[in-house]
């Protein structure tokens, strides 16, 4: 790995002298430039982990660099194949930097660990994630749910034990469970889903792989060599940064708002002003390079509002303290109370001294009333406002449930699930391993912001135009519903009366000026013994609101009447067409 990082390192630093510099170093050739080991680098005085630092991202490249090689050579022969890797883990502080590994590879099947799904999905949109089932009852039915809301694609089944289906094919009580969410899902709302476009609030959360390095030193320095013998379930679970982004992620969604990721090295490339966001987060964003420094300060003077909870830029992007932080002009001087807020340009700068470290935990054990109330008033100070408003009987936001709004033309997508801990063991003590929670049904107020025509999607049920409605959640799978500002169309359906065997029969399906893009259209096909043929079965998707669907009947169909069962999941209508087959 030396040689091919020297070569990297001189593209880097230009000189040797710049890098003796930055490293504090005394190094005569480029040939004998060596990194310092982590033992070394916790013994560093002066705080100057530039010569560890390069060496970890130098193996976050290498790695990146060995999956692209795969990536390129599979798309030599398949330019539209989906390449990518199983058991994505969270950002480690070697490896798993997700700022490159989203641009080298198009698929990916990550653990849903430190808030990896929602990064991935921010750095790169068109990311085919899939998720793994491997357990069974109330929490896994609410995992593959919560996945799905996630973005995730689709369903691996891990079936060791054959739990799910024996070796004679038939189905053990652990695939039945799966059964009614698996086939719900396939029936089309799960398209429904993938073929709506998320939409997240103008709130962006720093992603920072060189502050993840430096703070994992900082934290791990006092226990010296005792790293090594930690597990990789002690590097998640014991894990400050982690720890504080995950609890960032559930302030904003107990708020009813959604957020996106923005990568180190995007910000310096006008992310956040081309992105259209109104709020920077910096979760410890210790390890500035000179292009964000200039962007958060750019962002800040030009209108936006950046919150830093802990002080930002106080090392440079090479990890080497800095005499004084790079942001000391918005950020520093005197920190009275829990908010520091002072005035940019047309922005401001907001410095953090509060118990948002410990969110994670004191929504479990209901104490997070003074934390989620301040940052509450602090977004919506910012004009940061849900689209939809989730509420208690109150008035106040709900801890707990989350609220995923997804756009379809003029349609909206209003899904409410309940928002756990998905490893609630691994967040301390055991009276803070419980879910309890969570764990019962919660009624909440959803107020839209004007009257609009209102379809509970799962349940099939056509509402009427409503400005409020009032839900009970249940805790472990979701409540979807459909806005339109405008009735949905019914459903024509045009097929002819009969047709012979071996012919393909034409069903046309058509919402004349519907309000969505896309209607999501489920067809079973029953024989005339009254049997569904999944062969025949599919979602349709009619975008515009027009569609066919081919069936095309073999010479051994049986003959006689055939029903083909139409389900729209946006509106729940429902029809059944009769084909006498001969």
């Amino acid at each position: 790995s030396l040689v091919p990082m020297r070569r990297w390192l001189r593209e880097q630093y230009r000189t040797l002298d710049a890098l003796n510099r930055e490293w504090g170093t005394h190094f005569a050739s480029w040939d004998l430039v060596t990194p310092m080991t982590t033992h070394q680098a916790m013994q560093a005085k002066d705080d100057n982990f530039a010569s560890w630092a390069d060496f970890k991202e130098w193996m976050d490249i290498s790695f990146t660099d060995a999956l692209r090689m795969g990536t390129d050579a599979v798309h030599e022969v398949d330019k539209d194949a989906y390449i990518g890797i199983g058991g994505g883990q969270m950002p480690g502080w070697g490896g798993y930097d997700y700022a490159r590994i989203t641009k080298a590879i198009n698929a990916i099947e990550p653990y849903d660990i430190g808030n990896n799904v929602e990064i991935i999905r921010s750095l790169n949109p068109q990311m085919v994630m899939l998720s793994t089932g491997f357990e069974n009852g109330n929490w896994e039915k609410h995992r593959v749910w919560y996945e799905l809301l996630h973005g995730q694609r689709g369903l691996i089944i891990w079936d060791e034990k054959q739990e799910y289906a024996n070796k004679n094919g038939n189905v053990e009580p652990r695939g039945q469970q799966a059964a009614s969410y698996y086939n719900e899902i396939r029936d089309g709302i799960g398209a429904l889903m993938i073929n709506s476009r998320p939409v997240t609030d103008p709130i962006a959360i720093h992603y920072s792989q060189p502050s993840m390095r430096t703070q994992w030193m900082l934290e791990r320095r006092p226990g010296g060599d005792a790293w090594m013998d930690l597990s990789a379930r002690f590097e998640r679970s014991d894990n400050n940064f982690l720890r504080l982004r995950e609890s960032w992620c559930r302030l904003i969604e107990d708020q009813g708002l959604q957020y996106k990721f923005v990568a180190y090295d995007d910000l310096g490339r006008g992310a956040l002003l081309n992105g259209g966001y109104h709020l920077l987060i910096l979760p410890q964003s210790s390890t500035l390079s000179p292009a964000e420094v200039d962007a958060i300060r750019e962002f800040v003077l030009q209108g936006g509002t950046a919150i830093a909870d802990g002080e930002p830029g106080a090392f440079n992007e090479h990890s080497r303290r800095l005499p004084q932080p790079a942001l000391a002009d918005l950020f520093g001087g005197a920190h009275n109370g829990p908010v520091t807020a002072r005035k940019a340009g047309q922005g401001q700068a907001v410095f953090l001294q509060t118990g948002t470290l410990n969110y994670l935990q004191d929504r479990l054990m209901h104490k997070e009333g003074p934390v989620h109330t301040l940052i509450g008033d602090l977004l919506r100070s910012n004009g940061l406002h849900p689209e939809f408003t989730v509420a208690d009987s109150s008035g106040k936001p709900v801890v707990g449930v989350e609220a995923h709004i997804f756009e379809n033309g003029g349609v909206r997508l209003i899904t409410l699930l309940s928002n756990p801990e998905s490893r609630v063991d691994e967040l301390g003590p055991p009276d803070f391993r419980s879910n309890q929670r969570f764990e019962t049904p919660v009624t909440v107020n959803v107020t839209l912001p004007q009257p609009m025509y209102l379809y509970d999607v799962r349940q099939c049920k056509a509402l009427g135009q409503k400005s409020k409605i009032t839900v009970t959640i249940n805790p472990y799978k979701p409540t979807v519903f459909a806005a339109s500002p405008a009735p949905f169309p019914n459903l024509r359906i045009g097929a002819p009366v009969e047709a012979k065997r071996g012919s393909s029969v034409h069903l046309s399906l058509d919402f004349p000026q519907t309000p969505a893009a896309l209607h999501v259209v489920h067809v079973d096909a029953v024989n005339p013994e009254g049997q569904p043929v999944l062969h025949y079965s599919e979602n349709v998707l009619a975008e515009g609101g027009h569609a066919m669907k081919l069936l095309p009947l073999a010479e051994n169909d049986p003959s006689g009447v055939w029903t083909l069962r139409v389900h729209d999941l946006l509106s729940g209508q429902q029809k059944d067409v009769k084909v006498n087959v001969n």
